[in-house]
């Protein structure tokens, strides 16, 4: 029985993993959430999860997790029990306004451009050779993947309610029972998001790794917030 948007939605509050990694560690555990989070932990650095989530400077991620004998949702709450969480709010990245806008221009043709528009927090950073160089792979990832929206919450409302309409409308149509329907709507949008939405796709370099991991580990290596702000395709005729 596949995980329900409750289900995922349980497990990325426990974890702060990605909605594509949830919905696979679920599928891989059965359903057990005691072993989807065993399998994301072992998928995806807990140290930059606890350090995106609650803003802790990464040592003090790092002993708040072994002090909490590897329990994420206990070492959050021993890192704001202590008062160590400064949370980075996206606003932050915006009113500092660094970063860089990348251009990839793919193949001799030169028929499609990829453009993306990244944050950070300092100047210093924004000239570090290791952000270009990741802002460069979004880019890479964003022409040969094409998706629509940065994240999830980026689409609008009305959008994923004319969505599940669609969706409901083809399941009803085939005749579905309402149970299974539901089962198939959710599956269908969650397959959506995974295509459409840049963190949640799968790097195309690594499919064992989403752009989301990619964002926590650059986060992780230049030790300030990164935000990716915005993308854009274009290709010619189009």
């Amino acid at each position: 029985m596949g995980a329900t948007i409750e289900d995922i939605k349980l497990l990325r509050a426990k974890t702060s993993a990605g909605m594509a990694l949830c919905k696979e560690a679920l599928a891989k555990s059965g359903g057990d959430m005691n072993k989807a989070i065993e399998y994301i932990n072992s998928r995806s650095d807990v140290i930059n999860r606890l350090h995106n989530l609650t803003g802790a400077k990464i040592g003090l991620c790092k002993l708040a997790f072994e002090e909490a004998e590897k329990d994420f949702e206990k070492a959050v709450s021993i890192i704001k029990e202590r008062g160590w969480d400064e949370p980075i709010e996206p606003d932050t990245v915006a009113e500092v306004g660094e970063g860089l806008i990348e251009t990839y221009v793919h193949g001799k043709e030169q028929k499609l451009v990829a453009l993306v528009e990244a944050t950070c927090k300092t100047d210093f950073v924004a000239r570090n050779e290791d952000f270009r160089t990741f802002v460069h792979e979004v880019a890479l990832q964003v022409a040969a993947m094409k998706p629509t929206y940065v994240s999830q919450e980026s689409i609008p409302a009305e959008k994923l309610e004319e969505l599940k309409g669609i969706f409901t409308k083809e399941a009803e149509a085939e005749g579905k029972p309402a149970n299974i329907a539901e089962k198939i709507v959710e599956g269908k949008l969650n397959k959506y998001l995974e295509e459409k939405c840049l963190l949640e796709q799968k790097w195309f370099k690594d499919e064992s790794k989403t752009i989301k991991n990619l964002l926590d580990e650059a986060i992780s290596k230049l030790g300030e917030p990164i935000e990716i702000r915005r993308i854009l395709i274009w290709e010619f005729g189009k």
